[in-house]
């Protein structure tokens, strides 16, 4: 009987540990206020940032952005053939709130039915176009921030794709 109440409160006691990550998440998108951000409320891209901010150092590259899109065109490309179909790019649309209203022929420049795997992560990150007004391939979250008041207006046009592309 001793040995099981100290196995149970042993238990017990991860329980707290358990939460830590999720908080940490949480907390990971929370501005110094305790309040989320506007630009994660309102914009998808920024919502998606956890995703791949690899090192969750708050940094965002086009490095982090390329390994993404490629781990992304990986899961949709299941014959591994190099492409990708209409059919297999709703995996992608599914994967990612941020590609929910995304648009195949954005991807597939060349009209041929299908999108190449450098098609789709080479393509210019509409993150990038909004988000690094100093055009180094890199942008902190507090630049997010920063840019949100403007990026959140709805009559901006955000990513200078228009109706094509990530769909917004």
């Amino acid at each position: 009987m001793e040995v099981e109440m100290i196995s149970t409160t042993r238990y017990l006691r991860l329980i707290p540990l358990l939460a830590l990550p999720a908080s940490s998440l949480a907390q990971a998108q929370n501005d110094r206020s305790g309040q989320r951000s506007a630009a994660s409320a309102q914009d998808p891209i920024v919502a998606s940032l956890p995703n791949w901010d690899f090192n969750h150092d708050g940094i965002f590259t086009c490095e982090n952005w390329k390994k993404y899109m490629a781990q992304l065109f990986n899961r949709a490309d299941r014959q591994k053939r190099g492409f990708i179909t209409p059919q297999e790019f709703e995996t992608i649309k599914t994967s990612d709130p941020m590609f929910a209203n995304a648009d195949f022929d954005y991807f597939d420049e060349r009209k041929q039915g299908r999108i190449s795997r450098s098609d789709f992560v080479d393509r210019p990150s509409p993150f990038f176009v909004r988000y690094d007004t100093k055009h180094t391939c890199r942008v902190a979250r507090n630049e997010i921030n920063a840019t949100a008041p403007a990026a959140s207006n709805p009559g901006h046009r955000r990513s200078g794709m228009g109706r094509r592309g990530f769909g917004f």
